[in-house]
C-alpha cells in the first residue's frame, strides 16, 4: 500500500485501475493525436510546470518552438524528467529553470534573462497552464507586457471540452490548444488609451492602427480619431492630396448624428483650415511640376506658408523620432524653398534665370546687379564668381546673395555669415561632399534662420499642429 499524507483519501481500486489504463493506453494515443498548432514558428516557448505534466507535453509538442524552457519549482523538478523523456528532444533543445512558487518577480527575472539572449524580432510563446497561481499570473502578465516592447509574444494554454473528475484529467481527445489574446490588444479601453498615447507621441501610423482595432472590437464602422491619425500619417509622408481628402472625410463624418458628440466637433474650424492648407499645397506643387511650369503660385504667400508648415511638420516628427539626418535635409529644403519664393515675387525662376526681366522689375541694370552680388559675397568672405548670366540655375547660396544684392528685406534680416555657415555644414555632410553626420544643433539652427526669414517675409502664421483629441 502506498503511503498517504494525513487527512488524504486513499484512491479506490477502480480509480487506480482507471489511472493505469489512462497512462498505459489512452495517454499515448492522446499525445500522438493532439494536432493543434501554434500560430507561427517560435524561437522559444516557456511553460510553467505543475503537478500534472500532460498539458505541458501537449502544448510543447504543438507549439514546437526551437528552444523549450520548463519553469518548475523544487517540488515539480522531478516531473521535468518525464516531460523531457516524452518529448524526446534532447538537452540541447530543452532547458529547465527553477523558480519561486509564490513570487511572480522571480518568473520575470528568469524569463527576461533568456529572452534578452534572443533576437528582438524572434516570436516567443508562453504556456501558463500548470504551476501555482503566482507562477501562472507571473508568466502571463510578463508575456503580455512584452508587447509594449514591440515583441511578438503569444500566450497559450491547454483547455478541454470535458473533464473526468475521477481521473482528475481532461477526457481524452477533448483537449485543445487555446491562444489568449492580450487585453491590451483587444479590450477597447486599453486600445483607446494606447492609441491616444501614440497620437500624442506623433506616431500617427500606430495611433491609426489602434483606433481602428478599437472600433472593430466595438463593432463600429468609423472612428474620427482614426481618420485624423491617418491624415497626419499621410502628411508626414508628403501625400498632401490624400491627407486633405482624409480631413474632408473627417469633416463630413462629424456632420452625421452618431458623431456630433465627438470632442473633435469643437475643432472643426481648425480641421477645415488645415484641409484648405493642404489643398493650397497641392495647387502649388501641381503648378510647379506640371508640363508647363508656372512660378506665379510660388509668389502666393499663403500657399508658401502652408508648404513650409508641412515641411516643418515632417521635420519635427523626424527630430522627435531620432531621424536627425532627414530633419536636416527638410530644413535645408525649407530655406531653399523660401528663397525661391522671394525671387518668385520678382517674377524670377531659379531654374530658368531671366536676368533682363529681373533687372527691369528691380529697376536696375545687369552690371550693377552683378557688382552688388559680388560685393555681398566678398563681405561674407566668399570668393568672387564669374558672370551671373552664365549660371543655368541658382543654388541655395547663390539665391541668397542675389536677394541681398536686390536689397530683399528677408535676405538682409539674417546675418550672411550665418547662412554661409549653414551652407558649409551642408557641404561637409555625408549627403554632399564630406563625412560629417548631421546633428540636432544644425537642425535647430536651420529652423531659427527660417523663422527669421518667415517673419521678415511677412508670411501668414500657419501650422499643422495636431488637432487635440479632447
Amino acid at each position: 500500500m502506498s503511503q498517504t499524507s494525513p487527512g488524504s483519501i486513499e484512491p479506490s481500486p477502480q480509480a487506480t485501475q482507471a489511472r493505469q489504463l489512462y497512462e498505459q493506453k489512452i495517454w499515448p494515443l492522446t499525445k500522438e493525436g493532439f494536432t493543434d498548432r501554434g500560430q507561427e514558428q517560435y524561437a522559444a516557448s516557456f511553460h510553467t510546470v505543475g503537478t500534472t505534466p500532460e498539458p505541458v507535453i501537449l502544448s510543447a509538442r504543438a507549439i514546437n518552438a526551437t528552444r523549450v524552457y520548463l519553469l518548475h519549482t523544487k517540488d515539480t523538478e522531478k516531473l521535468c524528467e518525464r516531460i523531457e523523456k516524452e518529448l524526446g528532444w534532447g538537452v540541447d533543445r530543452i532547458k529547465t529553470l527553477q523558480v519561486s512558487r509564490s513570487e511572480p518577480e522571480d518568473i520575470y527575472k528568469q524569463v527576461r534573462q533568456q529572452i534578452d539572449r534572443l533576437d528582438p524580432a524572434a516570436p516567443i510563446a508562453c504556456d501558463p497552464t500548470g504551476g501555482t497561481k503566482a507562477m501562472v499570473a507571473g508568466l502571463a502578465m510578463f508575456a503580455f507586457s512584452l508587447a509594449e516592447e514591440g515583441r511578438t509574444a503569444h500566450v497559450y494554454y491547454v483547455d478541454n471540452e470535458e473533464y473526468d473528475d475521477q481521473l482528475r484529467r481532461p477526457v481524452a481527445g477533448t483537449e485543445y490548444l487555446k491562444r489568449l489574446e492580450n487585453p491590451r490588444e483587444v479590450v477597447p479601453d486599453w486600445l483607446y488609451h494606447r492609441a491616444r498615447e501614440a497620437y500624442q507621441q506623433g506616431d500617427f501610423l500606430r495611433a491609426e492602427e489602434r483606433f481602428r482595432r478599437a472600433i472593430e472590437q466595438e463593432g463600429r464602422a468609423n472612428s474620427p480619431e482614426a481618420i485624423l491619425s491617418c491624415a497626419y500619417k499621410l502628411l508626414d509622408t508628403a501625400q498632401f492630396k490624400q491627407a486633405g481628402e482624409k480631413l474632408a472625410e473627417l469633416l463630413g463624418l462629424l456632420q452625421n448624428h452618431p458623431y456630433r458628440q465627438s470632442p473633435l466637433v469643437k475643432h472643426q474650424d481648425s480641421i477645415e483650415g488645415q484641409k484648405q492648407g493642404l489643398e493650397a499645397i497641392v495647387q502649388l506643387t501641381d503648378a510647379l511640376t506640371g508640363r508647363e511650369k508656372e512660378i506665379a503660385p510660388l509668389a502666393d504667400r499663403s500657399k508658401v506658408a502652408w508648404t513650409l508648415a508641412a515641411l516643418n511638420f515632417m521635420a519635427d516628427r523626424r527630430l522627435k523620432s531620432g531621424r536627425t539626418a532627414e530633419a536636416v535635409l527638410l530644413g535645408y529644403r525649407s530655406l531653399e524653398f523660401f528663397l525661391q519664393h522671394r525671387l518668385a515675387l520678382k517674377g524670377f525662376d531659379t531654374a530658368k534665370p531671366d536676368y533682363p526681366q529681373l533687372c527691369e522689375i528691380a529697376q536696375t541694370n545687369f552690371e550693377a546687379l552683378q557688382a552688388d552680388y559680388q560685393r555681398e559675397r566678398k563681405n561674407a568672405g566668399l570668393r568672387l564668381e564669374g558672370n551671373l548670366a552664365q549660371k543655368s540655375a541658382l543654388d541655395f547660396i547663390s539665391a541668397f546673395f542675389l536677394l541681398r544684392a536686390l536689397k530683399d528685406e528677408a535676405a538682409i534680416s539674417v546675418n550672411a555669415n550665418r547662412v554661409v555657415g549653414l551652407a558649409n555644414s551642408r557641404n561637409e555632410s555625408v549627403f554632399v561632399h564630406g563625412f560629417a553626420p548631421p546633428k540636432q544643433k544644425l537642425a535647430n539652427d536651420l529652423a531659427d534662420v527660417l523663422q527669421t526669414f518667415v517673419h521678415s517675409g511677412e508670411l501668414p502664421e500657419v501650422a499643422f499642429d495636431p488637432i487635440p483629441l479632447t
